[in-house]
Parts: C-alpha cells; sequence; structure tokens
C-alpha cells in the first residue's frame, strides 16, 4: 500500500472519529421528553381545539406523556365532555395538575381533572363545586333540575370509576356535584381525589415515575400503561396562529367588545352607506359570533335586529329618542340572552358568570350611552329654529303705505326690509311674515295658519321614501 494510500485512510478514520465524538453528546443528550399544557382560562371550543392539537403533538413526537396544568373557573359542558373523551382515548400518559399556589380547577376544571390518568395537586389549590349555577332574577341560582345535576353526577362518577389504577373514589362525585365539595390538594389525596401532592412540574414528575395507569370498565382495558418519565425533559406547548386567534375572539370581554362595535358601526353604516362601515360591521358581529362560540338565540338575533331598526329609524326622523332608547334597550337584551348562562350547556364557577355578564352588558351599555348622547345632542339641534325661514310668523310694522303685491318696507326688529303685502297697507299696521324669498319678504295682516303636526303615516312614509 503506497504512502499516500495510507494517508488518506488516516485522514478518513480521523474525520469519523471526530463526527462520532460530536453526535455522542447529542444521541446522550436524547433522554424522555414531557409535554406540557395548560388550562388557565374558562373552557371553551378554542380550549377543544388547544388540547387536541396537544394530543396529536404528544402523540406524533414521541412524548413520554403530556402533563396539563389547571387553573380554571369552568366552562362548557359539552367542551370539557370532548376534552375529556381526548385524554381518556390517547395512548400517551396524561398527567394532570392544579397549581401553581392559589390555582383552582373549580366545576369543569374538577370533571377534566378526574379525566386524567394521574392526577396531583400543589399545595394551597383547591378542587370542586360542580354544581351547575345559573345567573337568574334573584341574582346566582343553583340549578336543581334532577335530569341536569343526575346528568353531571354520572358524567364525572364515570370518569372517576373507569381508573382502576390508581383507584379513585368515585363516590366523590355526588359530593362534588350535589354538595359542592372543595377539597385542598392534602384532603383530595386523603379521599381518593387525586393522586400526589405535588409542588410543581418536575415534582410531580419525580412521584409519577414508574407508576402503572389502568383504565378499564366491564372487562374492557382502555388504557394500560406504564409511565416513564425519569428526567424528562420539560417542553412547553406552542398552539397553532389559529387556535391562538380563536382563543383571543373565545375571550368574553373581547367577544362582547365585537358584538357591540360590530351592532353600532352597522348602524352607522346603514345610516351613512358607502363608505364600508355596514361591512365591517357585519364582519365584527361575524367574529363576535365566532368567539361567543354557542348556539344562538332566536329571539336574541331578533331583539339585535330590532335594536338596529329602531335606531335607524331614530337616525332618519326626527323624534323624542324613544326610537333609540328603545333601540339601545333591546340590543342589551339580546346581548344578555346571547350570554352562555343557561344550563346544561355550562358549568362555571359563580364568579366567573358575575365576570361573563358584566363584560357583556357593560361595554353594551356604555356604546349604547355614547349613542343616545350623541341622539340627544342632534335632537337639540332638530328643535331649534333654522336661521334660514326662522322669521316666518313673526309681526312687522309697515313703515310706508303700500299697495297689495308691490313692494314696500317694513320694520322688522329695528331692521329695514323690503316686503309685498297681500292686501293694501297703510303707514304703522302690523303684519305678519308668511314667506322669506332672499332679502324680500311676502307678508299679510293675517298670521300664517299652523302647520299640521305630523301623524305616525305621515312619517313612515317619509321614512320609506328615504
Amino acid at each position: 500500500m503506497s504512502r499516500s494510500a495510507r494517508s488518506r485512510r488516516l485522514l478518513l478514520l480521523a474525520a469519523v472519529v471526530l463526527l462520532v465524538g460530536s453526535l455522542a453528546p447529542v444521541a446522550q443528550a436524547q433522554g424522555p421528553r414531557v409535554l406540557l399544557a395548560e388550562i388557565a382560562d374558562a373552557i371553551d371550543r378554542s380550549t377543544v381545539d388547544y388540547i387536541a392539537e396537544a394530543v396529536d403533538e404528544a402523540e406524533s413526537g414521541g412524548y413520554a406523556a403530556l402533563v396539563v396544568r389547571f387553573d380554571t373557573p369552568g366552562g362548557g359542558l359539552a367542551e370539557t365532555e370532548a376534552i375529556a373523551g381526548l385524554f381518556l382515548r390517547t395512548d400517551v400518559p396524561v398527567l394532570g395538575w392544579v397549581g401553581e399556589a392559589g390555582a383552582h380547577a373549580w366545576s369543569a376544571g374538577t370533571i377534566l381533572l378526574e379525566s386524567t390518568d394521574i392526577a396531583a395537586m400543589a399545595p394551597g389549590t383547591t378542587i370542586g363545586s360542580v354544581q351547575p349555577v345559573v345567573i337568574g332574577p334573584g341574582g346566582i341560582e343553583p340549578v336543581t333540575d334532577e335530569k341536569i345535576v343526575n346528568a353531571v353526577v354520572e358524567s364525572l362518577r364515570v370518569k372517576m370509576a373507569l381508573h382502576l389504577v390508581p383507584d379513585r373514589n368515585e363516590s366523590l362525585a355526588r359530593a362534588f356535584v350535589v354538595d359542592n365539595l372543595n377539597l385542598n390538594a392534602t384532603d383530595s389525596v386523603r379521599l381518593g381525589a387525586t393522586e400526589y401532592v405535588a409542588a410543581s412540574v418536575p415534582d410531580l414528575l419525580r412521584r409519577a415515575d414508574g407508576a402503572r395507569v389502568v383504565l378499564q370498565e366491564g372487562g374492557i382495558r382502555l388504557k394500560d400503561l406504564s409511565v416513564s418519565v425519569t428526567d424528562a425533559e420539560i417542553v412547553r406547548f406552542s398552539p397553532s396562529i389559529r387556535v391562538s386567534f380563536l382563543g383571543i375572539l373565545s375571550d368574553p370581554l373581547v367577544a362582547s367588545l365585537l358584538l357591540v362595535l360590530g351592532v353600532y358601526t352597522l348602524v352607522f353604516g346603514l345610516s351613512a352607506p358607502g363608505h364600508g362601515a355596514e361591512i365591517a360591521g357585519v364582519l365584527f358581529l361575524l367574529l363576535a359570533l365566532i368567539g361567543l362560540g354557542f348556539t344562538v338565540d332566536p329571539i336574541a338575533l331578533l331583539l339585535i335586529v330590532l335594536g338596529v331598526i329602531l335606531l335607524v329609524i331614530e337616525l332618519k326622523t326626527p323624534g323624542l329618542g324613544a326610537f333609540g332608547i328603545g333601540g339601545i334597550v333591546s340590543i342589551v337584551l339580546g346581548a344578555v340572552f346571547l350570554a352562555p348562562l343557561r344550563p346544561p350547556a355550562f358549568v362555571v364557577a359563580p364568579e366567573y358568570q358575575i365576570f361573563f355578564l358584566v363584560a357583556l352588558i357593560t361595554p353594551t351599555a356604555s356604546f349604547g350611552g355614547f349613542l343616545l348622547f350623541a341622539l340627544y345632542k342632534v335632537f337639540e339641534i332638530r328643535r331649534r329654529k333654522p336661521t334660514i325661514g326662522a322669521m316666518v310668523g313673526d309681526p312687522a310694522i309697515a313703515v310706508d303705505p303700500i299697495p297689495a303685491g308691490t313692494k314696500g318696507y317694513v320694520r322688522y326688529r329695528g331692521e329695514l326690509w323690503q316686503a309685498i303685502p297681500l292686501e293694501d297697507l297703510s303707514v304703522d299696521d302690523s303684519v305678519y311674515i308668511h314667506a322669506v324669498e332672499g332679502i324680500l319678504l311676502r307678508v299679510s295682516k293675517l298670521p300664517p295658519p299652523a302647520s299640521a303636526a305630523p301623524t305616525w303615516r305621515g312619517r313612515l312614509r317619509s321614512i320609506l321614501a328615504r
């Protein structure tokens, strides 16, 4: 073998050694990973899409587990059931954790926590208060309909009963829903609602490592997994832009603002077409309905449409503001009826329901009050006599003898005006102004006839003519 050939082989061997050496640290760093997702607000349709993406990422990315951090007041029951189904069907172990200290998983949040494979809570956190409530005429009222209550109890009981290993105390389901039981981290473990008290996500992973998960019902095994998360790397889940945008729209304050802004922009566009405001109003309304994400009550939509019509009538025709006030009241009522506060579609904490209602009504009433103020100012301007034609009906004094149908002079408020009378006038005769034609007055000894008050039929005909 030539010297040059040996040199080439030595260089190739050195390159391979260097390449293997550079890849070795990377290979050593590839340990287990867990994906961390969060349910930190009200549970709505955007939360379903968020968790669906997280579960898909955990499955396709080869993660050892999916950790879900809870800090939620509750949310939609249909959305909760959809998320619980995602937790129960995935082959990736799902670890639920309520934290940090001060966090809570109330109402629907408790149902979701009990749907996870392993549940834990940080010290200083609470779960419970699963009974549905509704805001009625008397304030916050619990839902006592036996059909709804039993449905929620059974839904929670089944999810807890599925957990063969670790075993969950399914008898707590009725206490959570009917008695509004609340548990702290220590009592929750003691009573069998959760498995661990964990101060942090790494602490949860240390405690859950090596645990076995078995979900079974009627002899049919849904899951049989071993949790292996020793020294796992924690990767935070980042949702898609679509889910992030839907999450912004689903915020009750954002949705209500879009709803109100859309209504009043549409009113402005219909009263002053050609500027694109009506198109913007429709888009705002569509975004608001997407954000609300609930079944639209036809009566609520009818109220909003009626309110828009009344406001347009108020803007198009003089009035006492009755149309405007009725329109604002109609829109506010429609917005309230659109709020998803009726059972059984919503299971949230009372505090969040109050926040939702205030967030929905406050901007609606504020924008409505501003519009009423603007309408009041317009009405004030309408009540003022116009500068041109304001002299009609006012008295004047003839300065010269003026034959009927000829020009002469009359004194009006100390000023001399040319006038043409309907009758012969003598000096100092009192006359009334019937018409103003530039600098020429039409006068008569008789006052002009009083104008007839407009009738409802005439006003309606005037509106339709416009």
